[in-house]
């Protein structure tokens, strides 16, 4: 089935529809006016109030086959999802864009979305070496801003970081060694943070894209940060210097 190979490889299907699976996403992809095609029903479970172009009622044992979570709740969808380009994600202005790093935790991609969403984020990019956005734990995570938040994958990170460059948004970093906090980064301007990897964080490479590093003031009992929290508390220093 269709639905069952995007669903491990963690990509769009072959008609390039998202697979998603529970109610709250499904009320998610309708509110966010996502195409809801087609939609999967576990035997006696009732389906939300909410218009699909098919409903298919699923027999218990092969729901089960299909089901991504362990303790399902017998509702999974597949749905169209929007195509956002580099011009979607520099659209707003002024810029402030989220880059991932090479983040290979789909659950910390997923939230950095959420985040990025809710403290104002205008976009995200995924360097190569990130978790696909289409893989199912990142939908789940991200809690529907997957939907909504601008965002592409990038093939070659130079020519991304060249781009944001030639239109004026600065690029900052993390580091606990970094003298400047980012409470003393002016964040009124078009910037993007670069988030690094889960284990290593910012390589060589990624270093020399940062116009700055930022520290993230804490407990040096503390060695670092995860890295969707870090990316939480820049975002909410850039969201209050903002308002």
């Amino acid at each position: 089935m269709e639905l069952r190979k995007a669903i491990r490889q963690g990509s769009l299907s072959a008609d390039g529809l998202l697979p998603i699976e529970g109610p709250i996403l499904l009320e998610e992809a309708h509110r966010s006016e996502l195409e809801i095609m087609d939609v999967f029903i576990r035997s006696g479970v009732s389906l939300p109030g909410i218009p699909a172009n098919e409903v298919h009622e699923v027999p218990r044992d092969v729901f089960k086959t299909i089901q991504e979570t362990e303790h399902s709740q017998g509702i999974m969808a597949l749905v169209r999802p929007r195509h956002f380009t580099i011009a979607d994600v520099l659209r707003a202005a002024p810029a402030l864009i989220v880059i991932l790093g090479r983040l290979q935790d789909p659950g910390n991609v997923g939230t950095i979305l959420r985040v990025s969403e809710a403290f104002g984020a205008t976009g995200c990019i995924a360097f190569p070496g990130t978790a696909s956005f289409h893989n199912s734990k990142v939908v789940r995570a991200s809690a529907g801003s997957v939907f909504r938040l601008p965002h592409i994958s990038a093939n070659d990170s130079s020519k991304i970081v060249d781009e944001l460059k030639t239109k004026g948004i600065r690029i900052v970093g993390t580091a606990p060694s970094s003298t400047q906090t980012i409470a003393e980064w002016d964040w009124t301007v078009p910037t993007a943070v670069l988030v690094g990897n889960e284990g290593s964080g910012l390589n060589a490479e990624e270093l020399r894209y940062c116009d700055s590093v930022l520290r993230i003031p804490h407990k040096q009992t503390v060695e670092s940060l995860n890295s969707a929290i870090a990316a939480a508390v820049a975002l909410y220093e850039a969201s209050k210097q903002r308002q």
